[in-house]
């Protein structure tokens, strides 16, 4: 057995000691190291969340600079338009590399002078189409910091996208409330929106409520009313059910007929009274000074001179928008060619000599006499056919002054079975009458009732041809303070007499219609006793005459933005009407070509972020 020294064991044990010390060297060395790369690591995450919450800020500051601008102007903007003066904030932590810009875009996001619009489904609306406009805007940010000898860089753009919606793509479109209160039979067809509630119960125990196209509301659907007799459910009929198509109701964001939140361009704080769903139901109020931005309702009034006219609303002026005006005061009517038309003295003296003025005919629902400018459509057709760049919009209206007790003024449609070929919109502050068959290609009430289908069959299956056989109904559209429609039967000497002596016979309306209601909880003067329910969307269109057994047919969109203010007679029936057998369709011929001057709601939005 070999003996170890003393001398050896102490050797033996200083290399232990210099190897396990080696070992802790190395692995403190280890140790440093990786902690030194974990803090490169975390610096690098945090000047990547840094110079990512920079870049996004600032393409989230462009977004409300590039909105602003749109609303502001009521339009889409040109690549200047929306890239001079950006000036975004300053970034902490950061700087920039490639300064924030936005430019307009072609369809498919390349950069161009002017957008260009591609006709694409409408997020979050079911069936709906509209025109989208890209802009792309982007950004380049790089860290104040350095890791590793670097600073760290992001780069990233999104698309801004600028939808105009046809409100005239609906079958209905309320910008109030929605209801239909158990009618008669009826299916709508088209798509139907309000921006407030949907209030809808089917039938009476004869038929059945259809919607056959998407329904969509902001607040929701409801089943309660409370300007009806009763409540909607808890009826022994058992019919008080939602109708078909009800149970997929979408409910939605607002669709701006202005282009921008209506807060930022209508009087804040209009008059009241007001519903108690907070539904403005009064008169447009004026709190701000200016008269040219109290309600929707300025759409179809003239703009008041002196006065600021918000962009978004001067842009969608009917009076604005019209090729042709015509002003009616007393015995004198003024013509007046605008956007480019121009018109000959003759083409003037034939316009002028279409109108036959104060005609007084009574009106049942309003209670009072109206005083009736009557415009012979036949009679200026091939004048508006042959005027030098007439854009289809012809603006009609009565100033003539009243006091009270003298009659409301009205502009009354006659001898509109055949448009001008390009489509015609007849605008006005007024109400508006349409008696006869319109747009259907019969230019007489014999000819109505013997050439039209829908009207010699009374179209029972709603299947039958809403015109003639050998006329292409036109784009057409009625915007007024009301519109009435009349049938093929109707004689102003029975105005004022018995609903029995006012028999109406099936008469066929193809045009768009966007009009003023009096809604549910209507006060006059803000003091008298309610007036009730609005009559629905069934009774959008008014009627004068005992329609019982005979048909209304109806191709077109029926729009509601605002509230009646010349025509605020209470909806009833009694010696008013008797409802007629509706047959209310949507005209898919809109769909490619809407009518002249229709109005466009807006939906802006953002698209998805990406990193370059």
């Amino acid at each position: 057995m070999k003996t170890i020294s003393i001398q050896q064991r102490g050797g033996f044990t200083l290399l232990a000691t210099v190897g396990a010390l080696a070992l802790v060297v190395t692995t403190v060395a280890v140790c440093y190291s990786t902690t030194a790369q974990s803090s490169r690591l975390a610096d690098r995450g945090q000047d990547l969340t840094v110079v990512r919450a920079a870049a996004e800020g600032t393409l989230e500051y462009a977004y409300g600079v590039w909105k602003e601008r749109s609303g502001q102007l009521g339009r889409t903007l040109t690549t200047t338009e929306c890239g001079d003066n950006l000036n975004p904030p300053a970034l902490s932590g950061a700087t920039f590399i490639t300064m924030l810009s936005i430019s307009a875009a072609d369809e498919f996001g390349a950069p161009a002078v002017n957008p260009t619009a591609a006709v694409v489904d409408v997020v979050g609306f079911p069936g709906w189409k509209g025109r989208t406009y890209n802009y792309l805007a982007n950004v380049g940010v790089k860290s104040s910091s350095t890791v590793g000898g670097a600073p760290l860089i992001y780069q990233t753009k999104r698309l801004f996208q600028y939808v105009t919606v046809q409100l005239f793509q609906t079958a209905y479109f309320y910008e109030g409330d929605f209801s239909i209160y158990r009618p008669p039979t009826m299916n709508v067809s088209g798509l139907t929106h309000t921006n407030r509630a949907a209030m809808v119960s089917n039938t009476l125990s004869s038929g059945t409520l259809t919607f056959q196209s998407p329904v969509s509301s902001v607040l929701g659907w409801s089943n309660a009313d409370p300007y009806r007799v009763s409540t909607w459910s808890g009826y022994a009929t058992g019919n008080n059910q939602a109708a078909t198509y009800l149970s997929s109701i979408n409910t939605v964001s607002r669709l701006e007929p202005l282009g921008i939140e209506q807060s930022l361009v209508l009087d804040a704080a209009p008059a009241g009274p007001y519903s108690p769903s907070g539904e403005l139901i009064g008169p447009d109020g004026d709190s701000d000074g200016n008269p040219n931005n109290d309600s929707f309702r300025e759409l179809i009034e003239p703009p008041v001179a002196g006065q600021p006219d918000p962009t978004p609303i001067a842009t969608r002026r009917l009076y604005n928008k019209a090729g042709i005006i015509v002003t009616i005061n007393g015995t004198t009517k003024t013509v007046t060619a605008q956007n480019g038309t121009t018109l000959t003295g003759a083409q003037i003296t034939t316009i002028q000599g279409a109108i036959a003025t104060a005609t007084s005919m009574y009106d049942q629902r309003e209670q009072k006499t109206i005083r009736v400018s009557n415009l012979d459509i036949g009679a200026i057709r091939t004048t508006l056919d042959a005027a030098t760049n007439f854009n289809g919009v012809l603006y009609v209206h009565d100033i003539t002054p009243t006091t009270t007790g003298l009659p409301t003024n009205a502009i009354r449609l006659k001898n509109g079975g055949i448009l001008p070929n390009n489509g015609l919109t007849v605008a006005s502050q007024n109400g508006v009458y349409i008696q006869g068959d319109y747009n259907t290609g019969a230019t007489t009430p014999a000819l109505a009732a013997t050439s039209v289908p829908s009207n010699t069959a009374g179209n029972p299956t709603n299947t039958d041809s809403p015109n003639t056989s050998t006329y292409v109904r036109k784009s057409s559209a009625v915007i007024a303070d009301a519109v009435m429609l009349l049938s093929n039967a109707w004689n102003d000497a029975n105005a004022s007499a018995v609903l029995g002596s006012r028999i109406a016979l099936n008469t066929t309306y193809n045009t768009a219609l966007l009009a003023g209601v009096m809604p549910s909880g209507y006060q006059p003067g803000g003091s008298a006793a309610q007036y009730g329910w609005s009559g629905g969307g069934h009774n959008y269109p008014r009627f004068l005459e005992n329609w019982t057994g005979q048909y209304c047919t109806y191709f077109g969109s029926m729009v509601q933005l605002f509230n009646s203010t010349q025509f605020t007679g209470k909806w009833d029936t009694g010696n008013i009407y008797s409802p007629p057998i509706r047959c209310f369709n949507y005209d898919t011929n809109f769909d490619a070509a809407p009518p002249p001057g229709s109005v466009d709601a807006v939906v802006i939005s953002r698209g998805r972020m990406a990193r370059y």
